[in-house]
């Protein structure tokens, strides 16, 4: 008897303190919620860890009863609307295979995450949400009639989407193959897992190619009539063309992007693609023929760039361009090695440069920009694209608190007439620090540097200015607004998100825009996204996607 009303206890005392747990992660903000979040599916306010709770509560109702952080506000401009002006530029490179308005996570080809649409400028601005429970958005797309095509994922399954822009409502879906019951035992933490179609393309004719958890890559035809649904055109088998690896452990074919037509021809001839451990593949359009080539003890971390002259693709150990030859073999036109550091960066996924590769300007005078891994601060590294000769190096951010898991953006300035002028500008954003999942903790900020090509053919490199804004959420820049926008991830008692537009000129903060209280509005590793056409500003989050877009 005295053994039984003990264990009562102890399951009273237990139940006791799960609901005091859950009412710290979700109840200690609980009030009207934000009057701007009036998706039709909202991202649920103040999901917070219990210690976070705790914060929140005895911080006051100056902070839970606002639901704001005190010291940015709901919206705080910091430089007048008159600050965004356009940057006059080189048209941005369209392959004619891609969509043309935001075709990959990194926007283009060229991986340039710059957009010639604008962006918000923080008039009236409202946001809206969307949810379905813990997962998230790895990439964005936009087809010609400007919807959004997102792959969504969950801690197994994913999902290929046709979204509202306006909305966000859900428009059709496509079950993707979820991850295998042995993904446990595969070592790779789920917010690190790169596979699963996190870095699909969408074609010129609307077809999703995306690579899945067995190894295939599929050819998905999105809907024009949404009641029509999404159709699988065509699957591609890469599971015998990755790394062999013992078991229970698995190579993920994590990048796809399509060659360079000849003749601006908008059906590729090849599909050219990356795994994680390092195997990269190219794989005949129409024959499904696949060739591959591999560099001994490197990996691949991040996506590769695809210009007119070749594939950009780099390992944890160096930069490469590639072709296909006539008889599908893969070719290695030059290699650059870079510092790759003694050991990965604190909060990154692996030792070597945490940069995609980023061209920017023409084949003939391009250039090529990366990032390297070396201490005590990293390098941007800027390349040409004819010979990969190194043209300068410029350290960034500060001794001991430097790193980058995020790709440069990059664009080439033009004259009066349109025409490139050897300037070009690069942006690199400091994620460094030791984050503990999913808390972030990122050092400032976002570096501006300038290349100016002289006379004599050689570049003057300069680091031009320094945010101390912190984020480790991918930045996008909008050419039309002249604003650089990212994404904070607030760490103060009410743990929230803001968007933040930066002047592209000056590096200073132009504005900084709430969007929503506790972990459903943290950008963990996220990245941000411009629509083409309306200029609204979406960011994927732990537990859905954010949208921000001005009103009249």
């Amino acid at each position: 008897m005295k053994r039984a009303v003990t264990l009562s206890v102890i399951l009273v005392l237990l139940l006791v303190a799960l609901v005091v747990l859950w009412w710290l992660m979700t109840r200690a903000c609980e009030g009207e919620g934000l009057a701007y979040a009036h998706s039709r599916e909202p991202i649920p306010e103040c999901l917070l860890l219990p210690s976070q709770g705790w914060r929140v509560i005895t911080a006051g109702t100056s902070v839970w009863k606002n639901k704001v952080a005190p010291e940015y506000g709901v919206f705080t401009r910091f430089l007048p609307v008159e600050t965004a002006k356009s940057i006059s530029h080189v048209p941005l490179a369209k392959h004619p295979a891609m969509a043309p308005g935001g075709s990959n996570m990194h926007n283009d080809a060229y991986v340039s995450d710059v957009n010639a649409a604008p962006g918000p400028l923080g008039l009236n601005s409202i946001i809206q949400s969307r949810t379905q429970g813990f997962g998230g958005y790895g990439t964005l797309t936009f087809d010609d009639k400007g919807r959004i095509v997102a792959v969504s994922g969950t801690a197994r399954t994913f999902q290929l989407e046709l979204l509202d822009p306006d909305t966000l409502e859900e428009l059709a879906s496509f079950d993707l193959p979820p991850r295998s019951w042995l993904f446990p035992l595969q070592g790779v933490l789920p917010w690190k897992y790169l596979g699963a179609g996190v870095y699909f393309y969408l074609d010129a004719h609307n077809r999703a190619v995306v690579p899945t958890t067995r190894n295939t890559l599929m050819l998905i035809q999105v809907p024009d009539d949404p009641a029509d649904g999404f159709k699988l055109l065509r699957e591609y088998d890469l599971s015998q063309h990755v790394a062999a690896l013992p078991w229970p452990k698995q190579d993920s074919v994590a990048w796809v992007m399509p060659e360079w037509p000849a003749g601006n021809s908008t059906e590729p001839s090849h599909y050219w693609y990356a795994t994680i451990e390092g195997m990269v593949g190219v794989v005949d359009a129409h024959s499904g023929h696949v060739s591959t080539w591999k560099a001994p003890d490197e990996i691949i971390e991040n996506s590769f760039a695809v210009g007119e002259e070749g594939i950009f693709m780099m390992s944890d150990h160096a930069l490469y361009r590639m072709r296909v030859d006539d008889s599908q073999n893969i070719i290695v036109d030059w290699r650059q090695a870079y510092d790759r550091g003694p050991a990965p960066k604190a909060g990154h996924i692996t030792r070597g440069s945490g940069a995609s590769v980023t061209l920017a300007g023409s084949p003939k005078d391009g250039l090529i920009a990366i990032t390297d891994n070396a201490e005590p601060q990293i390098h941007l590294q800027l390349y040409r694209r004819t010979d990969g000769e190194k043209v300068c190096s410029v350290a960034l951010f500060e001794h001991g608190k430097s790193g980058t898991d995020l790709s440069p953006l990059a664009f080439e300035h033009a004259d009066a007439s349109g025409n490139g002028t050897g300037h070009f500008s690069i942006m690199v954003e400091n994620n460094y620090g030791h984050h503990d999942f999913p808390v972030p903790d990122a050092h400032a900020g976002i570096a501006r540097v300038d290349a100016v090509r002289q006379e004599d053919g050689n570049y003057q490199c300069t680091q031009i200015w320094q945010t101390a804004e912190r984020g480790i959420a991918g930045a996008k820049l909008a050419l039309q607004s002249g604003l650089l926008y990212m994404y904070i991830n607030d760490t103060s008692p009410a743990l929230g998100g803001y968007f933040a537009a930066i002047d592209f000129t000056s590096g200073r903060t132009v504005y900084r825009q709430h969007t929503g209280l506790g972990h459903g509005y943290n950008a963990w590793q996220g990245v941000l996204f411009l629509h083409p056409g309306t200029g609204a500003l979406y960011t994927t989050s732990m537990f859905g996607l954010i949208k921000m877009q001005d009103q009249p």
